[in-house]
C-alpha cells in the first residue's frame, strides 16, 4: 500500500480496524484526495503527517477513538483553500456517495462531488479548542466536529468560511457567545450547536433567519432569542439566573470593599487626631488657638456683611 504513490482515494471505512493511523499516509500518498477511515477503532492523536496531503478534499475520521488536540496545521491542505474542481467526479463516476457529509447517511449526486470539500472528526475523544487553522479552509463545505470534548469558543473567523453548508458542533463543551460572523455564512443550510454551554443572544440576519428549528440550539441554557421561545430581555430576569461575567463580579466586589472601608477609615482617622491632641500639649494649644482665630475671622466678616446690608 505504501508503494501506491499515485493513489487518490483511500477508503477503509466501516471495517472495525483497531490501530493507529499510520504516518506513512501523509509521507507516501502525496496525491491522495479522499481519506475515509470512519467507523473503525483508530486511536491515539491524529498524526500531523496527514496534513501534508495538500490535495486532500475529503477527510472523514468520524466514529473512531481518536484523542488529543485537533492539529493546528490544517492550513497546509491547500486544496481546501482554493476553488475549482479537481477530478472527484472522475473518481466516483455516476454513483452517489454516502456518509461524506458529516458522517451521516446523506446522499449527493455526482455533480456535487466535483467541488466538495469536507472535514468530519465527529464522535471521537478530541479535546482542546477549535484551531484557527480550520478557519483558513475558505472553500470548506462541510465541517463536523460533533460528539467530542472540545472547549473554548467558536473562532470569530468562522465568517471566513463563505462556502460552508453543513456546520455541526453539537455535544461538546464549547462556551461563550455565538459570534455574529456566523450570520455571514450565506450558503449554510444545516447547523447544529446543541448541547454545549453557549450563552447570550443568538445572532440573526441573512441565512440564519432560515434556520428556524429550535432544536439546533437546545441544551444551551444561557442562549436566548429566536428561534428559542425565551426572549433575551426575559432571559436577563431575574438577575440571579443570568450568566454574570468576571468583570461584573470583580467590579461589584471592588465597590463593596470601598464602601465597607469608609466607616472604619473615618473612625481610625478621628481617633488618631484626638489622640495627638490629648497627649501632645503644644499641638493641643496650637489647634485650639487656630480654631479660635478662624472663629474670630468668621465673626468679623459676618459683622461687616450685616453692616453693608443695612
Amino acid at each position: 500500500m505504501q508503494l501506491l504513490s499515485t493513489l487518490v482515494s483511500f477508503d477503509l471505512g466501516n471495517n472495525g480496524l483497531n490501530d493507529i493511523i499510520p504516518a506513512w499516509i501523509g509521507e507516501r500518498l502525496s496525491n491522495l484526495r479522499i481519506l475515509r477511515f470512519q467507523s473503525n477503532n483508530f486511536h491515539e492523536p491524529i498524526s500531523d503527517t496527514i496534513y501534508q496531503l495538500s490535495g486532500l478534499r475529503v477527510l472523514n475520521l468520524a466514529h473512531n477513538n481518536l484523542s488529543g488536540f485537533i492539529p493546528h496545521c490544517f492550513n497546509n491542505i491547500s486544496a481546501m483553500m482554493v476553488s475549482g474542481p479537481d477530478g472527484l467526479y472522475d473518481i466516483y463516476g455516476q454513483d452517489s456517495l454516502q456518509d461524506i457529509k458529516g458522517g451521516r447517511e446523506d446522499e449527493f449526486d455526482s455533480g456535487d462531488l466535483r467541488l466538495l470539500r469536507s472535514v468530519s472528526l465527529s464522535a471521537n475523544n478530541l479535546v482542546g479548542e477549535i484551531p484557527d487553522g480550520l478557519m483558513e479552509l475558505v472553500q470548506l463545505q462541510v465541517l463536523n466536529l460533533s460528539q467530542n470534548h472540545l472547549t473554548g469558543r467558536i473562532p470569530k473567523k468562522i465568517g471566513n468560511l463563505k462556502q460552508l453548508e453543513t456546520f455541526d458542533l453539537s455535544m461538546n463543551a464549547l462556551s461563550g457567545a455565538i459570534p455574529e460572523s456566523l450570520s455571514d455564512l450565506y450558503s449554510l443550510n444545516s447547523l447544529n450547536l446543541s448541547h454545549n454551554k453557549f450563552s447570550g443572544p443568538i445572532p440573526s440576519g441573512n441565512q440564519l433567519q432560515t434556520l428556524t428549528d429550535p432544536s439546533i440550539y437546545e441544551g444551551n441554557s444561557g442562549l436566548c432569542g429566536k428561534p428559542l421561545p425565551n426572549s433575551c430581555w426575559e432571559h436577563k430576569l431575574p438577575t440571579k439566573n443570568r450568566p454574570i461575567d468576571d468583570d461584573e463580579v470583580h467590579g461589584e466586589s471592588d465597590w463593596s470593599w470601598f464602601y465597607a472601608g469608609i466607616g472604619p477609615g473615618f473612625v481610625v482617622g478621628l481617633l488618631g487626631v484626638l489622640g495627638i491632641l490629648l497627649f501632645k500639649k503644644s499641638w493641643r494649644y496650637a489647634y485650639f488657638k487656630f480654631i479660635e482665630s478662624v472663629c474670630d475671622k468668621i465673626w468679623v466678616k459676618t459683622t461687616r456683611l450685616r453692616r453693608n446690608f443695612r
